[in-house]
């Protein structure tokens, strides 16, 4: 049926004729879009999250951290080495490496735990028991009490006859077996493994090391000079053996050579404070107190909390006649105290078989009965006579400070000992 009139009336459109460069241009758009979604944006790194950086190898690290060493860069090389082990940590020669490398740096405790860990991965690794043992061999020179070091020292020998048991011909753990021997008072035993250390390879820095220590110990100066001067022309840039050669020359009494080998110390080794405190000694021992004072300065001024580093100080201003400052600097070495910065120094314990502690006390005393501080020093002074009876110079400097603040007569006194 037709509606007539209808304004629902369907009309057939002309249907219009597509354009192909539109087309084309759609296609172009879309092709686009899937080649920024499959190729583009995978490689784009998310926001916010930190780039990965790329892992080095391993081996180029190794090259790295050797190369520092040999330069004397310990500080660097302990980096590298550390790296490396963060990359591999399951080979024991980089712990060991890492561990001879801190020993030369002072570094005892931590050589002795990366040691230890070379044995964890590897318990048969002969040169990790031997640096080990020496290790344990420094840290027993500067143990706080006999016991301590006792405890240490035969750990040490335990370490390095396992060591040796393991690899008898390690020219280096003959050299560190000689420094054991040296600190256990076996001389010729030493003496016998240093040689046996350079027979096995002659251009091992440690076996010229070890050599010049036990000449050293033996007091044979000049052929321990001759030792450590080899072991400079292997390795010119280790500190540790620059202050060897500077004790040598002031054995010798060459104040001048001394300082200057402790000075190169120093300057491959700006933050230690030990070439510092060799100088003051140096000249301590020539009666040049101010300069010794200057350098006893810069010591502390490098480590402030440190107690002995305040007692040399202080030593250096009592023999230079300045009391007050004396009073000040000893005062915080033995009682310790809290700094301008607000850090503290604590206090040093008085250990008879701590010579260079009982000098601190007595000194301190000393300075105190000048000062006209007497009530703070007669109590230092009977501890003195009470606990370090057997130390002459102790005894003769406490007398001295009880005469001085009159507490006994002159004539009551033994003869006066220097006092150090």
């Amino acid at each position: 049926m037709y509606l007539g009139g209808s304004k629902w009336q369907i009309k057939k459109t002309r249907r219009r004729r597509s354009n192909p460069w539109r087309i084309l241009l759609l296609l172009g758009l879309v092709s686009g879009a899937v080649y920024v979604e499959r190729v583009i944006v995978p490689t784009v790194p998310p926001l916010f999250i930190p780039t990965p950086t790329p892992t080095q190898n391993p081996a180029t690290i190794l090259i790295e951290a050797e190369s520092l060493a040999q330069a004397g860069k310990l500080s660097q090389a302990e980096d590298a080495y550390t790296r490396a082990i963060g990359i591999d940590p399951k080979q024991a020669s980089i712990y060991i490496a890492l561990a001879r490398v801190q020993v030369f740096a002072g570094k005892y405790a931590e050589a002795e735990t990366n040691a230890r860990n070379a044995l964890l991965v590897d318990p048969n690794a002969a040169l990790a028991s031997a640096v080990l043992a020496w290790s344990l061999d420094f840290q027993a020179s500067q143990a706080e009490s006999e016991q301590g070091r006792t405890a240490l020292m035969l750990e040490a020998e335990a370490e390095i006859k396992r060591a040796l048991s393991l690899d008898p011909n390690s020219a280096l753990a003959r050299a560190y077996h000689a420094e054991i021997l040296m600190d256990s008072g076996d001389y010729a035993g030493a003496l016998d493994e240093a040689r046996a250390s350079l027979a096995i390879d002659p251009d091992t820095l440690e076996g010229q090391r070890a050599m010049g220590y036990v000449w050293e110990r033996t007091g044979n100066y000049e052929q321990a000079i001759e030792a450590y001067q080899t072991a400079l022309r292997i390795n010119p840039y280790l500190p540790l053996l620059h202050i060897s050669l500077g004790d040598m020359y002031l054995a010798e009494g060459d104040t001048d050579r001394a300082v200057a080998s402790y000075l190169k110390a120093t300057a491959l080794n700006p933050t230690s404070t030990e070439p510092l405190s060799r100088i003051v000694l140096a000249y301590a021992r020539v009666g040049d107190y101010g300069i010794a004072s200057q350098y006893a300065t810069n010591a502390v001024e490098q480590d402030s909390t440190n107690p002995r580093l305040r007692g040399n100080l202080g030593r250096m201003f009592y023999k230079n006649n300045e009391i007050q400052q004396a009073v000040d600097q000893l005062g915080l070495a033995i009682q310790g105290g809290q700094l301008d910065d607000g850090s503290w120094v604590q206090g040093l314990q008085l250990d008879p078989g701590d010579t260079r502690v009982v000098e601190f006390y007595y000194t301190y005393g000393l300075a105190l009965a000048k000062n006209n501080q007497c009530p703070q020093a007669i109590p230092i002074f009977e501890a003195l006579l009470r606990s370090a009876s057997a130390d002459e110079i102790a005894v003769a400097n406490s007398y001295e400070g009880l005469v001085i603040c009159g507490q006994i007569e002159p004539t009551a006194t033994p003869k006066p000992a220097t006092t150090g």
